[in-house]
């Protein structure tokens, strides 16, 4: 994701907030390393513990009973976050985030491209 997107879209108003999870062995301070995979000043990076965001998006965003990890969701610009309603629009979301890279990454330039001032 750093490489293949971040680096190649060097847009500002790109936000991605990464969520790390207690799934496959992983542990507090593996999401403490796994913060150098993404340097990017455009990344915010959680440490979710309980797996609450995973069980939230699983339950509101899926529909499914089954946890919510090594995906992506991906907004549109003017998504509205509100304390009671499920984000939208979602515009797309797949996993595995590597084995999908090539969706999110046209994806992501489709947004930016529309939300980009005409000349």
């Amino acid at each position: 994701m750093q490489r293949e997107i971040l680096e190649e879209k060097g847009a500002s108003n790109l936000r991605v907030y990464a969520v790390w999870l207690p799934f496959l062995g992983g542990t507090q301070e593996a999401a403490g390393v796994s913060q150098r995979v993404l340097p990017d000043p455009r990344v915010v990076q959680y440490w979710d513990g309980a797996a609450a965001t995973s069980d939230w998006f699983a339950e509101n965003v899926e529909d499914s009973a089954a946890p919510a990890w090594d995906v992506y969701y991906l907004y549109e610009p003017d998504a509205q976050w509100t304390d009671f309603d499920v984000p939208g629009p979602l515009t797309s979301s797949g996993g595995t985030i590597i084995g999908r890279s090539p969706e999110l990454k046209d994806e992501i330039s489709r947004l930016l491209q529309a939300s980009s001032p005409a000349p």
